[in-house]
């Protein structure tokens, strides 16, 4: 953590290829390459929003949400809690490949403004919505794929963010967390009997991640915990604090240390 992190980009497929991007390819995500140096906004695919800038952990939570399967169509994908939209952007590319198309919620306004950027002549993107993801105006039982990226203490970019050491502090966590299960248990709400929720924070704090997810479950019988590892079967090492979860490390995998746990809507 102690470490500066390395300037990742990723290439949006069916906007742009990994190939037309400077820099060393990704070892896991097959869109991302290691940037050796200078301004990313001067690469063409960049600056014109084909591509963009993005941990490679944060890119596996976007490609690990297209890799699960679903039972029925799969059209209609949300991101719950889409600012500031580099996910977002990934979801809508994968999505629109797929003939499905991406809505996106974001509950501040300026995060909203930065989704709707990153979404800028985006194909895949069916709307932008400013809107608290605990109460979202959509149907319920009505997405196939929902992926809850839930606001956390951050702890796992402290790479990027070293001032959340003293920042941050132990009274942070109930709020978070009391926010997180309600995020979690209204993506599940907003999912279709046989779609999957992805649940990601950029934390490897256990009440954010193991506490969260049993709380969730615990609570509910129309819900499943599923194998998150197998949609990433080249990340190596990387076991959660719940068998079948996902935690990525900077020190093991070189990315933020993303949480990930896949959740099926049963009924």
């Amino acid at each position: 953590d102690n470490e500066p992190p390395r300037v990742t980009l990723v290439a949006r497929p069916g906007r742009s290829s990994r190939d037309e991007l400077p820099g060393e390819p990704t070892p896991y995500s097959p869109y991302g390459v290691v940037l050796g140096g200078g301004d990313p906004g001067e690469i063409p695919a960049v600056a014109e929003g084909r591509a963009g800038v993005q941990d490679e952990g944060s890119q596996l939570v976007a490609v690990a949400l297209a890799a699960a399967t679903v039972d029925g169509p799969d059209r209609r994908w949300l991101d719950l809690c889409a600012g500031p939209g580099g996910k977002a952007a990934l979801l809508a590319a994968l999505a629109d490949q797929r003939g499905a198309g991406l809505v996106a919620a974001e509950r501040q306004e300026h995060r909203a403004r930065l989704v709707q950027r990153a979404l800028r002549d985006a194909p895949g993107t069916i709307g932008i919505v400013t809107s608290d993801g605990t109460a979202a105006p959509f149907t319920a039982a009505t997405f196939d794929r929902v992926l809850v990226d839930a606001p956390c203490t951050g702890l796992g970019a402290l790479r990027r963010r070293p001032e959340a050491r003293w920042r941050r502090r132990a009274d942070d966590l109930l709020s978070l967390v009391l926010l997180q299960r309600r995020l979690l248990s209204a993506a599940l709400d907003l999912t279709r009997p046989g779609g999957v929720v992805l649940y990601a924070t950029c934390s490897p704090v256990l009440s954010e991640t193991r506490g969260v997810v049993a709380s969730v479950l615990e609570t509910r019988s129309d819900v499943r915990l599923e194998d998150a590892r197998a949609l990433l079967p080249d990340v190596p090492d990387c076991e959660g604090p719940v068998p079948g979860t996902i935690q990525l490390w900077p020190h093991r995998h070189g990315t933020d240390a993303m949480f990930l746990a896949l959740l099926r809507r049963t009924v």
